[in-house]
């Protein structure tokens, strides 16, 4: 017997997501909220960002949070390569670092839209696990939103396919 997507959903209550209306600080609370073990580590690294009729809008990874905090992070590397602190620039860090944590405060209170990225693929509760699966593998993403009549339900992802798919193959 086939097994769906649906069978594998992290329900969206089991799930971080913030309403697209919420702010950043807001955003950052639930994520540090999903954590688990002795040490509190974060169990995700994104959070869904959804309308008030539950319709995905956008994700918001931890890369999007930190790289929206300082645009200068992105675009340093890009144009002198990344080597760590070059003779050229040796206080470049230092002075970064003061108004870095400055800024990063100062946009606690931003719409979490100014950090999403659009929410380009998903699945349905129906689609078969190795539909989503190869959606994964080919875009190089290991979770996608599970969408049924337009409201998102919950998220997939690549762990809970290996695991359905080694139970499966009885690896």
């Amino acid at each position: 017997m086939d097994k769906t997507v649906k069978d594998s959903t992290i329900l969206l209550e089991r799930y971080p997501h913030i309403q697209e209306t919420q702010t950043l600080h807001e955003g950052v609370q639930v994520i540090q909220s999903f954590t688990h073990g002795e040490n509190n580590r974060l169990k995700y690294s994104e959070l869904l960002v959804i309308n008030d009729q539950n319709q995905l809008v956008g994700r918001l990874t931890l890369q999007d949070i930190l790289q929206g905090l300082d645009k200068r992070l992105v675009a340093v590397p890009k144009a002198k390569g990344f080597e760590g602190k070059g003779a050229e620039y040796p206080n470049l860090a230092i002075l970064w670092e003061e108004s870095f944590y400055l800024e990063c405060s100062q946009k606690a209170s931003r719409p979490i839209r100014d950090f999403m990225s659009p929410a380009k693929r998903y699945v349905k509760g129906s689609d078969s696990l190795l539909k989503a699966l190869s959606m994964m593998l080919y875009t190089h993403e290991t979770l996608l939103p599970v969408v049924e009549e337009k409201r998102v339900i919950g998220v997939i992802r690549i762990e809970e396919i290996f695991k359905a798919i080694c139970s499966q193959c009885k690896l």
